[in-house]
Order: structure tokens, then sequence, then C-alpha cells
């Protein structure tokens, strides 16, 4: 059976073009959020494309503690009470990460190293990011016409 990766790549990007596309909706400083939006998507390639090798290590020495284990548990708490409350924000967060793994994961096992990986997920991101919201900004001003 052949791999193909184009089908999640595909998925990645009609999720970063819809977040695009309600980004430019908002009435906040286009600045702010579109800075956001770009540093995010660039973390969320990074963190995919390298993962952390230590992380086990460290979450076993923190937890051991009970002062670790204390501050897990009130930042696990806040962190519930803010998922409740902007379930909206934290939905779309999920969906995004979804398909970045999904992603990842095909373009693994294709076979591409690390830094191409964080190529193509940079791209394919950034690209469904800036077309979705140029698509709207350019509908929103009347210079381009849907049909």
């Amino acid at each position: 059976m052949k791999k193909n990766y184009w089908l999640s790549l595909t998925l990645l990007f009609v999720t970063y073009f819809i977040l695009g596309w309600k980004l430019s909706e908002f009435d906040v400083p286009p600045h702010l959020t579109w800075f956001l939006a770009v540093a995010a998507a660039f973390v969320l390639a990074i963190s995919l494309s390298f993962p952390l090798k230590d992380i086990k290590r460290f979450t076993v020495r923190w937890l051991s503690s009970d002062s670790g284990a204390f501050i897990s548990i009130i930042v696990g708490a806040f962190f519930a009470v803010v998922v409740v409350t902007w379930l909206h924000i934290f939905v779309t967060a999920l969906v995004l990460t979804s398909a970045g793994i999904l992603a990842r994961l095909d373009i693994q096992m294709f076979g591409h190293q690390r830094w191409r990986t964080f190529g193509i997920l940079t791209a394919v991101s950034m690209t469904g990011l800036g077309l979705g919201g140029a698509i709207e900004f350019l509908s929103r001003t009347g210079r381009l016409v849907l049909l």
C-alpha cells in the first residue's frame, strides 16, 4: 500500500484556514491576534517535530515530591476551570493539535527527518492561516466576491 500523507496535510490546512478566517472576524487589534496565532502555530510545529526526550523523567521527579503534587493539583484545577469557561477556544486548540499530530504521524511514517517535518508542518499551517485570513478580509472589504 502506497503511503500518502496528503489527506492529513489537507486536514491540517483546512483547520488553519478556518482559524485564519475566524481570526479576521474579531474586533481586536489585528497585530496582536495574528502575532499570537503565528507564534502558536510555530510552537505547535516545533513541539510536534522535536519532542522532548526527558519529559517523563522530569514529570516523575516533579510528582514524587509533596509540594510538586500539590502545585500540580492546584494548577490542574485552575486549568479545568479555564477549559470549562472558554470551551470554544479549548476545542479549537484541541482540533488544531489533533490535526497537527495526525499530519506529524503520517509524515513520520513516510520517512522524513525532523527538520523537513518541521518545514512541512510550518508551511502548511502558515499557508492555511494566511489564506483564510486574507480571503475573509478581502470578502469583507468587498474586493473579492465569493460564490
